[in-house]
């Protein structure tokens, strides 16, 4: 039966929830504050990868000698990288719009909030909307740092990162989050020196352990300066137009100097101005909304999906919630899985991952784990690339040997998970795995090596 379905964020999951509803014959209305295509597209993934491709291409440029190339000049316009990425990002706006006329869903441009639990407002012109179902996809926008601890002036987010007119000559990031480790290698491969502080006892703290210590090597050996177990006290300014970001390890004060500061210490939800307290809609400590695990929030027929939430802040896990939601909200009864949902770092090499860390999985499972790896420096495509330094870790149940975690630092690892994301969900165990065959020579035959590794049966190992 057909509904009225309302949509609040025009982000990733907001868009994609808008067509599945259309896709499901249901009337759909998506209200946007902002440009289409929402943070990922126009502040986040989008323009970050578009950037970090530049650098890596000038990077190679520089270092094209390791493969017999002599380039006797090689410059960085900035300005064109700048012009290339806002070009990208121009382009998958306007897909984005025309994909919402293809499926004849009648976006309104301006702020809304909640009158009731069928009823949505435009802030600015009081038009009003009545809606059967009603999903919340309002994102999230960087969290900052506490005011009161250092001099704003010439302390950035991510935002004003993508915007920067020219590069500076060192940057202190502070969060070694995905982020902040992003920005760190893209800013360095242009020329910068970079150093970053992170609280926690290493970078990307999130991830498993062993893969992430072979990137922090080789970023440390590229010439980053990764500080961690350190907390920042304050930051203030140089009397040059700089800054001193003073940070304290070890017991003891350190400074770093900066002519900018990035704060990447993670995002907060986008929940002000949308009338949940009035209508009772639960909210967590961090201001995140509740839902189930059908993406309905406390109050029936109002969802909520993506960052608003706090779940896993991923673009593509918003999708996927916000096809769940719809989903539910027409009768289609599914919870959201989590598990194969795959986390990718864009630095060089890349760092992915699905499912488990090790630890874990040896918190769910125990100590009797099967556990595959294989070294990329066995791998004859990496050497043909000449990178050679990377790991491939497959996880494995003790009982079935049903793959339930994979990580991998890289060569190309963004694009290899996906296999590891198929395996998981289709619950299929490492000697599956080890037994398709792979191409040679390619990356990910050491997918299939760490999969015969898991069962003591590696050949090239």
């Amino acid at each position: 039966m057909s509904q009225k379905i309302a949509i609040i964020g025009g982000g990733p999951g907001g868009y994609v929830a808008a067509i599945r509803a259309a896709q499901l014959k249901n009337e759909v209305t998506l209200f946007e504050k902002d440009q289409l295509g929402g943070t990922c597209t126009n502040r986040g993934c989008i323009p970050t990868k578009a950037l970090i491709h530049s650098a890596n291409v000038y990077w190679q440029a520089r270092n094209s000698q390791a493969f017999g190339i002599k380039i006797p000049q090689v410059g960085l316009n900035y300005p064109a990288v700048l012009e290339r990425k806002d070009a990208v990002v121009k382009r998958l706006v306007s897909g984005v719009g025309l994909l919402m006329k293809k499926n004849r869903i009648k976006v309104i441009k301006g702020e809304a909030t909640l009158s009731n639990a069928q009823t949505i407002s435009v802030l600015k012109t009081g038009e009003k909307i009545t809606a059967d179902k009603i999903i919340l996809a309002t994102g999230s926008v960087p969290a900052g740092f506490p005011t009161e601890s250092f001099d704003q002036k010439g302390v950035i987010s991510s935002n004003e990162a993508l915007a920067l007119e020219q590069l500076p000559s060192r940057l202190v990031i502070i969060g070694g989050g995905v982020i902040g480790i992003e920005f760190a290698q893209l800013m360095h491969r242009m020329g910068v020196k970079i150093t970053v502080i992170e609280q926690m006892g290493s970078i990307l703290p999130a991830e498993d352990n062993e893969t992430v210590r072979v990137l922090s090597d080789l970023l440390e050996k590229e010439g980053l300066e990764l500080i961690t177990g350190a907390g920042v006290k304050r930051i203030e300014a140089d009397g040059k137009g700089g800054k001193l970001v003073v940070f304290g390890l070890n017991g003891k004060d350190h400074i770093r100097s900066a002519d900018l500061v990035l704060v990447a210490t993670g995002r907060k939800p986008c929940t002000s101005n949308l009338g949940l307290e009035s209508l009772g809609i639960p909210l967590t400590d961090k201001n995140h909304i509740v839902v189930n695990e059908r993406m309905e929030t406390g109050v029936p027929g109002i969802y909520a999906i993506g960052d608003v939430t706090g779940g896993i802040m991923l673009a593509h896990a918003a999708m996927a919630e916000g096809i769940c939601a719809v989903e539910n909200a027409c009768g289609i009864g599914r919870p959201m899985n989590y598990r194969p949902i795959p986390r990718c770092v864009y630095t060089a090499p890349e760092l992915a991952s699905a499912g488990l860390t090790e630890a874990e999985a040896k918190a769910h499972y125990g100590d009797k784990l099967k556990i595959g790896r294989f070294p990329l420096m066995a791998n004859g495509k990496a050497a043909i690339l000449n990178e050679n330094e990377g790991l491939i870790k497959i996880v494995a149940e003790p009982k079935y040997g049903e793959i339930v975690g994979v990580t991998m630092v890289g060569p190309h690892a963004t694009e290899l998970i996906a296999e590891a994301v198929v395996a998981m969900s289709l619950e299929a165990g490492f000697e599956d795995l080890a037994a398709a065959v792979h191409a040679h020579p390619t990356v990910s035959e050491s997918m299939m090596e760490a999969a015969l590794d898991a069962g003591k049966m590696a050949i090239h190992k």
